[in-house]
């Protein structure tokens, strides 16, 4: 992963690709990773999403009300 990037949440694809719209929507810088497997295709569904350092302030309060919304 690029330096400057954390690990905000590690989560199903579709959350995570819902969420990544969400903070881009919000001009957070995120970065996805896959958990598939080059050259097998397998996969077991999860993407970690990573947060540019500088925006993780922001981000966080939108990924802890996304996470409350699914949750209920």
């Amino acid at each position: 992963m690029k330096e400057g990037y954390v690990l905000a949440l590690k989560e199903s694809r579709v959350i995570i690709s819902r969420l990544r719209s969400l903070l881009e929507e919000n001009d957070v810088s995120v970065r996805v990773v896959s958990d598939t497997i080059p050259g097998y295709e397998i996969s077991f569904n999860i993407d970690e999403l990573f947060v540019l350092k500088k925006h993780l302030a922001l981000a966080e309060p939108i990924i802890k009300e996304y996470k409350k919304l699914i949750e209920s």
